[in-house]
């Protein structure tokens, strides 16, 4: 009998260190995670352009504007593409002046619209981001420029009618087979909820 006591307390007391914490270290994110994640978001053609492209109107010059004078003009999505997913992430040496842009996929059917991938640069304390001509690294032949990229946090409303936060930018596509010369991208952080 003492020999089964004996065993059970050794057992106890492997358990007992077994369970020991090795280290006092908290896990911590990158530098740039507030600005990380899947985004929900749609991208919007000029209707101003529209009508200089197919119209014949005055160009607006929409190369030589500031994202303030970029917003005051009409938007709508003429390519019809509805919902797709952008994804931005830290670069691997966690810079905290730099992240991935773009909507890569590891399987070329994945991609849900333009299949791009960049790096832009950003201000991790005022959640903003940008990049002035960069080359596209999913394919060659494609250079992108982002303008006014910013995250607001909390600011958008997703479809279950929760905080999420949201996420804009002007978007140039040197390869745009109809030559809109911006395209805006505006949307939310994923949840991970279908309904979202």
């Amino acid at each position: 009998m003492k020999k089964y006591i004996l065993l059970l307390i050794a057992v106890i007391a492997i358990g007992f260190v077994a369970c020991e914490v090795e280290t006092d270290e908290v896990a911590g994110g990158t530098e740039v995670e507030l600005m990380t994640g899947e985004w929900t978001v749609t991208f919007e053609q000029s209707m101003d352009e529209y009508y200089q492209i197919f119209g014949g109107a005055e160009d607006p010059e929409l190369l030589s504007m500031t994202s303030d004078e970029l917003d005051s003009l009409s938007w709508s999505d003429l390519y019809g593409n509805g919902e797709v997913s952008v994804f931005t992430s830290n670069t691997a040496s966690s810079s905290v002046d730099s992240m991935w842009f773009g909507d890569y996929a590891a399987d070329p059917d994945d991609y849900t619209f333009w299949q791009y991938k960049l790096k832009v640069a950003i201000d991790n304390d005022a959640n903003t981001f940008s990049s002035d001509y960069a080359d596209n690294i999913a394919y060659d032949g494609c250079t992108i420029k982002v303008l006014g990229g910013k995250i607001f946090e909390d600011a958008a409303t997703t479809p279950r009618g929760y905080a999420a936060d949201s996420i804009c930018a002007y978007v140039y596509f040197s390869d745009d087979y109809y030559g809109f010369t911006y395209m805006k991208m505006s949307g939310y952080r994923y949840t991970g909820f279908d309904e979202d």
